[in-house]
């Protein structure tokens, strides 16, 4: 009987088609899509249903692996147009900085803080650094689609609503930059001696390298960019953009996300209605997003449930209390107003694809053992903040008395 599961081609239609329907039967029940690619790729896990060999879904998930995160870091750096940027008020800045470094500082403590329970016996302390490190920088992160989505359906509108969006839309890049920052650390202390002065002046070259990489590149490429072309020239030009400049940086040891990042930053406020030009990056998105969320929810590994799941519950839990924390000070010291200092934190508990994607940036950071039981952990964190900050949000934006779903009905 001749054997499908090792063709390639077969493969990738599979786990297109079955992430397809999943993300239709998401959308049905109002969950993120990307909720739906996660189910749909712990069922192709090995350690599940035995579909596809470990080694396959390593090779399939390589390159799109790479692709996926250049295209996420080019769409944040998209979304910071300075026209919007400077109206957010101060309010949103020092809330962002503050709910960000909140999420990061009680991640990171309590996975140092548990690290010697919750890491495989005999994990060196400088492998727990480097775990709380990496997954404090994860923590920043926010899921942007979950939070639009429901602010959408409920014709949300308000001080509250306002400074959310306004978070949301800077909390990605600041993930990437905390996220970078944390990388190059764990670098250093992974190195010969982590005081040594040449180590540290190389991991300043390695982030300056990237934001000047990104920089040129944006300058380069706006010049031929036209938000008036036709959208498969824009697309190809920007796709060729975007691995131009990660190919680049990877070769010299800058960081790929940075770079893209600071690109589309740099061309959506050089090039006249850039926006066009990124809305038109939704012609891939979904196709390339349903291959990378399925095929890293595949990494799971059923035999690490146990310990993953305990510390996935912990994973939530202290980023809930960062961003609770650091969104009701900021509040506090720019001088917001009660509904926004009270209830922001609750709205900013969605965490999905930065997320998923920055850890497997880490992985050779890590034993596979140690990486595999944070991969675990990642993906249930995920998937219970997926069910439950839906309606968290609804009932923040509810309390704040910003619902105006009804309004269309008069």
């Amino acid at each position: 009987m001749a054997d499908f599961s090792h063709n390639t081609l077969f493969a990738l239609g599979l786990i297109l088609i079955v992430g397809y329907f999943s993300g239709r039967i998401a959308a049905f029940f109002r969950i993120p899509q990307i909720s739906g690619y996660i189910v749909a790729g712990l069922l192709f896990s090995p350690s599940i249903t035995g579909i596809f060999e470990a080694a396959q879904i390593d090779a399939l998930f390589g390159l799109t692996s790479e692709i996926a995160l250049a295209v996420i870091a080019y769409a944040i750096g998209g979304s910071l147009q300075m026209s919007l940027v400077r109206g957010l008020g101060r309010s949103i800045w020092w809330i962002n900085l503050a709910q960000g470094f909140g999420a990061f500082i009680c991640t990171a403590l309590a996975v140092y803080a548990a690290g010697g329970f919750l890491l495989p016996a005999g994990a060196s302390s400088e492998t727990i650094i480097a775990a709380a490190l990496i997954m404090g920088g994860i923590a920043v992160a926010t899921a942007p689609a979950a939070t639009i989505a429901v602010v959408h359906e409920l014709r949300a509108k308000g001080p509250l609503t306002t400074t959310l969006l306004g978070v949301v839309a800077l909390d990605d890049a600041l993930s990437i930059i905390v996220f970078s920052g944390a990388l190059v650390i764990v670098s250093q202390l992974q190195g010969a001696n982590p005081a040594d002065a040449i180590r540290i002046s190389e991991g300043v070259v390695a982030v300056g390298g990237a934001l000047l990489t990104g920089l040129l590149g944006g300058f380069l490429f706006s010049i031929f960019l036209d938000s008036s072309k036709r959208a498969d020239s824009n697309l190809l030009l920007s796709l060729g953009a975007i691995f131009l400049v990660s190919g680049f940086a990877t070769t010299f040891g800058f960081s790929p996300l940075l770079a893209n990042m600071m690109m589309g930053f740099v061309i959506i406020n050089r090039v006249e209605k850039a926006d066009v030009i990124f809305h038109q990056l939704n012609l891939i998105e979904k196709t390339l997003f349903c291959l990378f969320f399925t095929l890293a929810a595949a990494h799971f590994d059923i035999a690490v449930l146990k310990t993953s799941a305990l510390l996935g519950i912990a994973l939530l839990l202290v980023r809930l209390i960062g961003k609770l924390a650091g969104a009701y000070l900021g509040g506090k010291f720019s001088g917001a107003s009660r509904e926004v200092t009270n209830y922001l934190g609750i709205t900013l508990l969605p965490q999905a694809g930065l997320s998923l994607g920055l850890i497997f940036l880490a992985s050779p950071m890590f034993s596979p053992q140690i990486f595999d039981l944070l991969l675990s952990a990642m993906l249930a964190s995920i998937i219970m903040n997926e069910i439950i900050s839906p309606p968290m949000v609804k009932w923040a934006l509810a309390k704040a008395e910003e619902i105006h779903v009804e309004d269309d009905k008069q």
